[in-house]
């Protein structure tokens, strides 16, 4: 009888401490740093989705070649800006095209363009607020946002690496799977 109840006893403390570990895994908040697919593992991706009932409209507008691109730039402030003397944002333009282009379907458009606005952003390594080392080993990174019907769907933010911006291509054809992808 002793050896049933210090078997019942074990088996009980081992459901409760199951439970708890399940309800504190289940409640811990994720990070939004991305790692599904090759590319999040080659640079720091960032990505989260705002409206998942309008997600598969994005995705379905982007393969029909209904989108509105909207860019700019967001400069270096305490240091001299030298990236922009080497990336044209016109140039950029044309990569971020070519990348949703990849993923052209014929399938016929039954809904709103989807709004593609994204910026370049120079890391200003001698921002003052930037104090470990790892904060200033990345040259940039391109922050995507895709909105359908005025509302923000998805996120997605990819670094690059080259101070010339040499791999920026790589970061927006990562930006553009990462979303087709999810």
């Amino acid at each position: 009888m002793n050896k049933m109840k210090y078997i019942y006893t074990l088996l009980t403390l081992l459901l409760i401490v199951g439970i708890a570990f399940f309800s504190f895994q289940g409640n811990s908040k994720k990070s939004g740093k991305a790692d599904r697919i090759a590319c999040h593992k080659k640079s720091v991706v960032f990505e989260k989705v705002y409206d998942e009932n309008q997600f598969e409209k994005v995705k379905n507008a982007l393969y029909t070649g209904a989108y509105k691109l909207t860019s700019r730039v967001q400069k270096s402030v305490y240091m001299k800006t030298r990236m922009f003397e080497y990336v044209d944002l016109k140039d950029v333009d044309k990569l971020v095209e070519n990348a949703i282009a990849q993923y052209k379907k014929q399938i016929p458009n039954t809904g709103n363009k989807v709004g593609v606005d994204y910026y370049i952003y120079e890391n200003d390594k001698a921002d003052p607020g930037k104090k470990t080392v790892k904060s200033k080993l990345y040259a940039g990174y391109l922050h995507f946002i895709f909105s359908y019907g005025g509302k923000k769907v998805y996120a997605v933010q990819v670094d690059f690496m080259d101070l010339e911006g040499k791999d920026i291509d790589k970061s927006v054809e990562c930006a553009i799977k990462s979303l087709v992808t999810l």
